[in-house]
């Protein structure tokens, strides 16, 4: 295990259960800004992360905020090569502070990986491309193994 590794393994937390999001009575708002990367609102948020059965990674951020904008173009170079697989989601905070008050969210950007309900991993701070594509890929293979264990009818348990 390369020391890289193992830094990446002592900053994973266990995945933390995302909870209730309360939207009100507010319109889901969902822009498609260009191939697999939409733009969101907090009910939009719920429609396209919080009930999907896909994977997502989402960019909090502020339009004020510089390292915030480095992300997005980052975003936007990868999100295609992912479609269908994993969905990247932009919410500016200062027009959802809701979500940003639910997640305790207090410095952007903040990326997270979203699979299931549960946050897998939690990015504060700029964060380069190699580090956001090789989580985004962690979370792929993990994804991929246990479905083809559970399609092949294996388990971890031996008999």
């Amino acid at each position: 295990m390369t020391l890289e590794q193992i830094i990446d393994k002592l900053l994973c937390r266990k995945p933390k259960e995302i909870g209730i999001i309360d939207v009100k009575d507010e319109v889901s708002e969902v822009i498609l800004l260009i191939n697999n990367l939409y733009k969101v609102n907090t009910a939009g948020f719920v429609e396209m992360v919080v009930n999907s059965d896909t994977p997502s990674i989402v960019d909090f951020y502020a339009d004020w905020c510089a390292p915030c904008n480095h992300i997005t173009p980052i975003f936007k170079r990868i999100a295609p090569e992912y479609g269908g697989v994993i969905k990247f989601i932009n919410i500016d905070l200062d027009k959802s502070p809701e979500v940003a008050s639910h997640f305790k969210i207090y410095a952007i950007p903040t990326i997270m990986l979203i699979k299931d309900g549960m946050i897998i991993r939690k990015m504060v701070g700029y964060t380069d491309e190699k580090k956001i594509r090789r989580s985004i890929d962690k979370i792929l293979i993990d994804e991929y193994s246990t479905k083809l264990q559970s399609d092949l009818g294996l388990t971890n348990e031996r008999t």
